[in-house]
């Protein structure tokens, strides 16, 4: 019967396909029904008399049955997404009904009804709460999530849905605000200053939210409303860097260990076992929960929001941290970039010096950091190295900055000082890094306020000189 119904479906957008017919024929036949299998065979021509006539082997029939069939399916799950995305825009639309109109100069806004109830920046919100065994009753004041900034559905679903999510299990924030990612190529930018696209807040009545756009393409914002939370959301992109090169580390740790570190400690020891090159407030308050985190495995395959975590996280729309994949680098010879990337998404996008033909493609990993390599920070590999797996080939600083963005090393990935000591602070020892050509943005994306930890330990190695081919 299933054969019969794709059957009729095809012949329907075919009817000039007279294998179709005639195999529609034949499920009629079989199923008794002759007058209808009668119309087919007419409607089939000669191909019916050609297959009815001669010694067809019947696996013939089939496979052409079966690719007809392969078709039809095709065709249905097209149908049935299409559906589901008009669902989802419809459903989407209902719930920016309440706040079609923008807010005019005399409205109180979303943002400025939340900003009354808000007492610390949305960083310190964890530290103000008491500890729980439950999150129920728990309210913060302001969470953020990121997107990209281009119109997508699914992306504003999903935030919508954690959001709807959380006011189920009372652990909804007062306010959530959605960031906005640019997009180059398939990659996503995350920076320092994304703008705020929409804000997400309860309403007095049961399972609804007030949606406040503030695309200006959008609404009829005026420029002054369109800037909300720049420092609340600046801190929070700052904290998630801080988590991700911490869950980073723990990934790198636990693949070279077998087992996750009991200690922040053990995550910054000295040379060579200095796999975060150092610390800060946010890591070592949160470490423990990261771990936790890490151990339950409930964030490592997806960003679907399912797992509502420690409260810890709260400044973040789900309760966790917002990166799911850890970070790796990656290199393009073909630009002369080398890139920080979490899954789809770019946090760093620098300018680097190759060696052309002489700088191999592939994986490496990250098999040694250390700090001035040749003993002092002004020396041929600079203030910091990077040791690409067991090779003489390393990402490292240079004293010849006029060869950054040339290919003059012998193989060699070279950086600007202020660069290569960020990247050293943001990659932890085991990091992936894969060479290739023509894989990232031309643009470079770099903050004016750089990533950098509080270093404690000894990363040097006076026992060794460096030889890598620079």
């Amino acid at each position: 019967m299933k054969n019969l119904l794709y059957l009729k479906r095809y012949v329907k957008m075919h009817p000039n396909n007279r294998m179709g017919w005639y195999l529609l024929g034949k499920e009629y036949e079989s199923d008794g029904q002759m007058g209808k299998a009668n119309y087919c065979y007419n409607r089939a021509g000669d191909v019916y008399e050609a297959f009815e006539h001669s010694k067809v082997p019947a696996d013939i029939l089939k496979d052409y049955e079966a690719k007809l069939m392969e078709m039809a399916e095709k065709r249905d799950r097209k149908i049935r997404r299409w559906r589901y995305s008009i669902f989802a825009i419809l459903l989407l639309f209902l719930m920016m009904l309440r706040s079609v109109e923008a807010p005019h100069a005399t409205d109180q806004t979303i943002a400025d009804r939340s900003s009354q109830h808000m007492t610390k920046p949305p960083t310190k919100v964890a530290s103000s709460i008491p500890k729980k065994d439950v999150f129920k009753g728990y309210s913060a004041p302001l969470s953020f999530t990121a997107e990209a900034s281009l119109n997508n559905t699914n992306a504003s679903l999903s935030a919508v849905s954690k959001y709807m999510r959380q006011q189920m299990l009372k652990t909804a924030p007062q306010v959530a605000a959605v960031l906005g990612m640019d997009k180059q190529d398939d990659w996503l930018l995350w920076t320092p200053n994304m703008p705020v696209l929409y804000t997400m807040a309860a309403t007095d009545q049961p399972g609804q939210i007030d949606l406040q756009s503030y695309d200006p393409k959008a609404c009829q914002c005026k420029p002054g409303e369109l800037d909300h939370y720049p420092t609340e959301s600046a801190a929070w992109v700052q904290q998630q860097e801080q988590l991700i090169v911490m869950k980073t580390a723990m990934i790198n740790y636990i693949t070279a260990k077998g087992n996750l570190p009991e200690q922040m400690s053990q995550l910054e020891s000295p040379f060579p076992g200095n796999w975060l090159a150092g610390n800060s407030d946010t890591m070592n308050q949160t470490f423990t929960a990261l771990k936790k985190l890490q151990s339950s495995g409930s964030q490592s395959t997806d960003d679907s929001g399912n797992t509502i975590g420690d409260e810890v996280f709260s400044s973040t729309l789900g309760n966790h941290p917002y990166f799911t994949k850890p970070l790796e680098v990656i290199v393009d010879k073909q630009k002369h970039r080398l890139a920080i990337v979490s899954g789809s998404i770019i946090l760093r996008n620098y300018e680097v010096g190759l060696g052309g033909s002489k700088t191999p493609e592939g994986t490496f990993q990250v098999s040694i950091k250390v700090m001035n390599p040749n003993g002092k920070s002004n020396g041929e590999f600079g203030s910091r190295g990077m040791q690409l797996s067991d090779t003489n080939y390393a990402i490292h600083g240079t004293n010849d900055p006029d060869s950054v963005g040339q290919d003059e090393s012998l193989g060699c990935v070279r950086m600007d000082q202020a660069d290569v000591e960020e990247l050293f602070d943001m990659i932890p020892l085991g990091t992936k890094v894969t060479i290739a050509s023509n894989v990232l943005p031309g643009d470079t994306s770099v903050p004016s306020v750089r990533f950098q930890t509080n270093r404690t330990q000894d990363q040097t190695d006076p026992s060794r000189h460096y030889h890598w081919l620079n």
